[in-house]
């Protein structure tokens, strides 16, 4: 019996599964954006970029 092949055991460009593919923080951080929200199950975090570059999450 063949059964499909799960979204997480194919393999990207990178050879990693697929939803494990790199994000560029310029793909996530638009021109002048430093913060960005991100909605997981029922809470609310906060993804921002500091003055030194570096990535801070917080609830």
């Amino acid at each position: 019996m063949n059964t499909p092949t799960s979204p997480n055991k194919t393999k990207g460009s990178t050879g990693k599964p697929v939803g494990f593919e790199p994000l560029n923080t310029k793909a996530l951080f638009p021109t002048g954006s430093k913060e960005r929200t991100i909605v997981h199950e029922d809470s609310e975090y906060r993804l921002r970029i500091t003055a030194q570059g570096k990535l801070i999450l917080t609830k």
